[in-house]
């Protein structure tokens, strides 16, 4: 608001601005503000008019309807929003902030439809842009999410490349118009979804050029054509009317027609980031499946979530997958063996309820997140367990290593490290790409005839006892 004579250059004298409305009186200064509301309606806040004009009747009433608050309340809230910084690229996370605070509410279960917890979009934006690390005029790309959302990928993307680019001196006006204007793509099939990633990516920088409301899987409002460098996104779950675009198998599910169409925009090269359901990544009746993928893509590494991690929208068991498109002659399987790890602990409450845990150790460090990043006790800023140990982790020789959990009870299990394609291939595995298959396998309790006969017997007491 405050920006706007600096952003356009030149002052319109017949409209109105935020810095006009500081008038000589109260009543100039409410008759002022509902006049710039109107304009900014108008002019650049379609998507929020029903919003945005409430809030000018409330301030300032109608023909039929007073105000709602008096003219002295309103000076007063305008004098405290104009002696803040511009909003603009102050890097909050609006719907996400709200979604955290008010999770356990009835409403904010049903925001969490197309809520991913930020903490998550980060990390997983950070390890799939890692390659990014300057600004390069002559390689530019482009990220889609085709599932956004209220924007989580993408601003939490913009943060890492923003801050990529300043840590290594290349973010000029030409990388800040890049980012701002020309890098990030959305789509939601829900309007209401992009006007908040559109509000959400203006807070952290700008970047909404590209945000658009159409469903990805029935009709395309891009360039026909165009294909992205970096695809990160978590598409909808659940049975669906649109078939997969694969000829292996036959499937109306809704995540795996994602998982496909993110295939097919992704340039040749082009990585991508999905979240996926467990039974994706095992269900034997999609073995064609999994195959098609590995012939079509390199997968570079399958992360396992915490069962809670999306509670308390759904308890479904989650994974993120990375793989890289492969060019369209190439179709054989990978034999680059993929890396997996399970994430045990997010530093929330491992159930549905979902409070942070915020235990640390002596060093400042967190006990039970393996995400975020932490600054030690000399001040050392430190990254998160996953970034550290992305695609080198591998603990077999330890046969798993030891941590105590939220409940302060000591645990040892394998949580990384490369499988072989020649056991995922297996024709015993069912090309199964479960983390836990190859990290946690089960292992089968026997007891013996005697024994069972032992527990028949002692279960004919109990029935006779009970008689």
């Amino acid at each position: 608001m405050k920006r706007e004579r600096q952003q356009k250059g030149t002052v319109d004298a017949n409209k109105i601005y935020w810095s006009d409305c500081n008038a000589s009186t109260t009543e100039e200064t409410v008759a002022k503000l509902g006049k710039y509301i109107s304009r900014l309606e108008q002019e650049q806040f379609g998507e929020f008019s029903n919003l945005m004009e409430k809030v000018r009747v409330i301030i300032t009433g109608t023909k039929d309807k007073k105000a709602l608050i008096n003219e002295d309340f309103v000076q007063q809230i305008y004098d405290v929003i104009d002696s803040m910084k511009p909003l603009h690229g102050a890097g909050f996370d609006l719907f996400g902030a709200v979604y955290e605070m008010f999770a356990d509410t009835k409403e904010k279960k049903d925001f969490g439809q197309y809520f991913t917890r930020r903490h998550y979009t980060h990390i997983f934006a950070k390890l799939l842009l890692k390659n990014e690390p300057f600004f390069n005029s002559e390689k530019k790309f482009g990220i889609l999410d085709p599932a956004c959302g209220t924007g989580g990928f993408l601003t939490e993307g913009f943060k890492v490349l923003r801050n990529a680019y300043i840590s290594t001196n290349t973010l000029t006006h030409e990388a800040s118009s890049f980012l701002e204007n020309d890098c990030f793509w959305g789509v939601d099939v829900r309007s209401e979804n992009i006007s908040r990633t559109k509000l959400n990516m203006f807070l952290v920088g700008d970047g909404h050029t590209h945000m658009k409301d159409f469903n990805t899987l029935t009709e395309w409002k891009f360039e026909p054509n165009r294909k992205w460098r970096y695809i990160m996104t978590n598409p909808p779950v659940g049975a669906g009317t649109v078939k997969a675009e694969t000829s292996v198998i036959s499937s109306n599910r809704t995540e795996i027609a994602f998982l496909f169409k993110v295939i097919k925009l992704l340039e040749d090269g082009g990585k991508a980031c999905v979240l996926l359901p467990d039974g994706v990544l095992e269900n034997p009746s999609l073995k064609k499946l999994r195959v098609d993928l590995l012939e079509k893509c390199i997968v570079e590494a399958i992360v396992s979530l915490p069962k809670f991690a999306f509670a308390p929208y759904t308890k479904e068991k989650m994974y993120a997958v990375f793989f890289t498109k492969k060019n369209e002659l190439v179709t054989k399987p990978q034999k680059e063996p993929i890396w997996m790890y399970i994430i045990d602990n997010d530093g929330l409450a491992n159930s549905d309820k979902r409070f942070p845990t915020k235990l640390r150790n002596n060093q400042n460090g967190w006990m039970h997140d393996e995400i975020s990043g932490w600054v030690s006790t000399d001040g050392e800023e430190m990254t998160g367990l996953l970034e550290e140990r992305w695609l080198k982790f591998d603990d077999k020789a330890d046969f798993g290593i030891e941590w105590i959990n939220e409940k302060g009870e000591e645990v040892k299990l394998r949580k990384g490290g490369y499988i072989e394609m020649d056991k995922i291939m297996s024709p015993k595995t069912y090309c199964c790409l479960l983390p836990e298959y190859y990290l946690r396998p089960f292992t089968p309790t026997f007891i013996t005839p005697e024994q069972l006969q032992q527990e028949i017997q002692t279960l004919e007491d109990e029935i006779k006892n009970l008689a």
